[in-house]
């Protein structure tokens, strides 16, 4: 909730064989958005996280909201 409101950012956990490219491309096809940047980690459970940055354009929170995150 805290990156959402700070910092435009939605947190999706995603396949570890995706790269940057085919989350910011796969987020843009499937919310119909534009990101700004796209940052990974790989948690030592073994899950990847995306921290997908949304453009000014577009509200992280109201996003959240149209998707079911919140």
């Amino acid at each position: 909730m805290k990156k959402i409101e700070d910092s435009n950012t939605l947190v999706f956990i995603v396949d570890l064989r995706a790269g940057k490219k085919k989350i910011k491309d796969a987020v843009k096809k499937m919310y119909d958005i534009q990101t700004k940047k796209v940052n990974t980690l790989i948690r030592p459970d073994g899950t990847k996280k995306a921290y997908v940055r949304l453009t000014p354009d577009y509200d992280a929170l109201d996003v959240a909201n149209k998707i079911g995150i919140i």
